[in-house]
């Protein structure tokens, strides 16, 4: 762990807990603008920034504008998106359409400042009436395309708004309509899931009660952020700040273990969990570090290793790799050879989703040449 990395720790538990190690921390210049790289390149720069705030320590007065005017665009489209949350919500509910937010929106009013985590998709599952969602958005003008089984929408209009429209809304983020809370690539485990979400699975019934919906529980919620997390570190796109939201739901959400614990087991996510929240106590919980070695730090390790060096970068520098490579033959199997070495890495971890992966990878492969 470099000492910018280190820094970036210690704020985010600054901003997350209020509260961090009384250990000297000492910052130069050079070492601001670092952070400030970083905190950005995992989209936590509003919680850093929190962090800060919270100690007398500062950056130069130009450094620390940057960081503010950030922040400030961070709160306006946060704010921007909650307001259409409600009406996504409003418009669906008079069409008798059942929906909920999830994910991004949802997991951040149990953060300090819900508006400083960094915005990125509106995610809407619908629960019930799916099949009458294409209709209800044609008759409101408000055109969409479908990205696998999803319905996505660039942007909702000025009609939306009815005639209030303003440039930070609608123009700068997408909304994501689900059918589903989330698919695995294990096909086995992705049948429970869905049983459990449709309310038709026995298991459910007899373990955790009948009379309680699945997406009425932060457990379950949690459970498909992790789902979720776990896709994101097998293929790409993943970062701190999905970890922070398992963190902050962990801590603050008022989850109950004797419940999650069964629901993780039976999704067949515990294990990853369990390294996961290794990670979590590690470096994002007090008191830090955790000293005594334990048998998963090797995973802790390569899980850091892909957070904090895959990231979100991984998927730019895979198309630049595609598109210096014109023959398509050693193209495909250059990213074969990727794709297997990386889940055969993970195998340990998830071994029915690395799996079932590389099937998923040759399928979409195959589809393509066919068209």
């Amino acid at each position: 762990m470099t000492d910018t990395e280190r820094l970036f720790f210690y704020f985010l538990r600054r901003s997350m807990w209020n509260e961090a190690s009384t250990a000297d921390v000492v910052v130069n210049d050079i070492r601001w603008d670092e952070l400030f790289s970083l905190a950005c390149r995992q989209a936590v720069a509003g919680i850093v920034a929190d962090g800060i705030a919270s100690t007398a320590m500062r950056p130069a007065p130009e450094q620390w504008n940057e960081w503010i005017f950030h922040l400030l665009h961070v709160e306006m489209m946060n704010e921007s998106m909650e307001h259409c949350c409600g009406l996504l919500l409003d418009m669906l509910a008079a069409k008798g359409i059942k929906a909920t937010v999830f994910k991004g929106q949802a997991v951040a009013r149990w953060y300090p400042n819900r508006l400083h985590r960094s915005y990125g998709d509106i995610d809407l599952v619908v629960i019930d009436g799916w099949n009458r969602l294409g209709g209800v958005l044609q008759d409101r003008g408000i055109p969409y395309f479908y990205e696998n089984d999803d319905i996505i929408v660039e942007q909702l209009g000025e009609s939306f708004y009815n005639g209030k429209f303003t440039m930070s809304c609608g123009n700068s983020y997408r909304v994501e309509f689900h059918p589903t809370f989330e698919t695995l690539y294990n096909p086995f485990m992705n049948a429970r899931l869905q049983r459990i979400v449709s309310n038709r699975s026995s298991w459910w019934h007899t373990n955790i009660g009948g009379s309680v919906e699945p997406y009425d529980m932060p457990e379950f919620h949690l459970a498909c952020i992790i789902l979720h997390l776990r896709r994101h570190v097998l293929s790409y796109g993943i970062g701190i700040k999905q970890v922070c939201d398992v963190a902050i739901m962990l801590n603050k959400s008022d989850i109950d273990k004797a419940r999650l614990n069964p629901i993780l087991k039976h999704l067949g996510v515990l294990r990853f969990s369990v390294v996961l929240f290794r990670f979590i106590d590690t470096y994002l919980s007090e008191p830090h570090p955790i000293h005594n070695r334990h048998r998963d730090d090797k995973y802790v390790d390569m899980l850091y290793d892909v957070f904090m060096n895959d990231g979100y970068v991984l998927k730019e520098e895979r198309v630049n790799i595609g598109k210096k490579i014109r023959r398509t033959p050693l193209r495909v199997i250059r990213n074969g050879c990727f794709w297997t070495k990386r889940s055969l890495r993970l195998f340990r971890l998830m071994p029915g989703e690395a799996f079932f992966f590389m099937f998923d990878k040759a399928i979409a492969r195959l589809r393509m040449s066919a068209c």
